[in-house]
């Protein structure tokens, strides 16, 4: 079946109306409802009973599906970007930024992709990724910006940080399709010491 990606759309939502407790619970109870009966089956009775908000509540922010579930996009998308920016503040080690953003990238991924969305609504995954792949991007490679820095000082040359940042959500987004074990998780987790490992025998070669 052709890819459509008009499954989540609905009116622009604004970042101060997705932080709404009321509205986050909403779109919490959404995800939920859309993991038990997918876009295609879901109703607003669905996203009521899996938010436990009264149908007053749901329809004092919402008109229809089709903004909750453009709602829940941007949802997941801006909490994505903030809690990436997060992770990384404050943070002065480039290593450790590394470290603490990879952390942060794996443990959002887990908690914000519901036991099989992706099998029972595989296309508004796909949807929503191919919508905001670039805006994943960019969140990861500002957090990123001074790890980019050290390995460019390390190394005494420019690296390719465009093509380093799509490898790091395109591998984070592949435990979607094959989830990740033990050993993925481990490597994923590790990745940092391997990547100073790696920087500094490449500098001490060059040397």
């Amino acid at each position: 079946m052709k890819f459509q990606p008009d499954l989540i759309q609905g009116q622009e939502v604004s970042e101060d109306f997705i932080s709404s407790p009321s509205v986050i619970k909403i779109l919490s109870g959404a995800l939920d409802a859309i993991a038990e009966r997918g876009v295609r089956r879901l109703s607003m009775s669905d996203i009521i009973e899996a938010s436990g908000v009264s149908r007053g509540t749901m329809y004092r922010y919402f008109s229809n599906k089709e903004d909750v579930l453009a709602a829940v996009a941007e949802f997941v998308c801006t909490g994505f970007e903030t809690g990436v920016r997060e992770a990384a503040e404050n943070i002065d080690d480039p290593i450790e930024r590394f470290r603490q953003v990879m952390l942060f990238y794996a443990r959002y991924t887990n908690e914000n992709s519901p036991d099989r969305v992706f099998e029972v609504e595989p296309r508004f995954h796909l949807s929503f990724f191919r919508s905001r792949f670039d805006r994943y991007k960019v969140a990861v490679y500002l957090a990123l910006e001074p790890t980019f820095e050290y390995l460019e000082a390390k190394l005494g040359k420019k690296i390719n940080t465009e093509g380093f940042v799509e490898v790091l959500v395109r591998l984070q987004l592949s435990t979607l399709l094959v989830p990740a074990d033990d050993n993925w998780s481990a490597l994923w987790n590790e990745s940092a010491d391997n990547l100073e490992n790696w920087v500094l025998d490449l500098a001490h070669q060059s040397a």
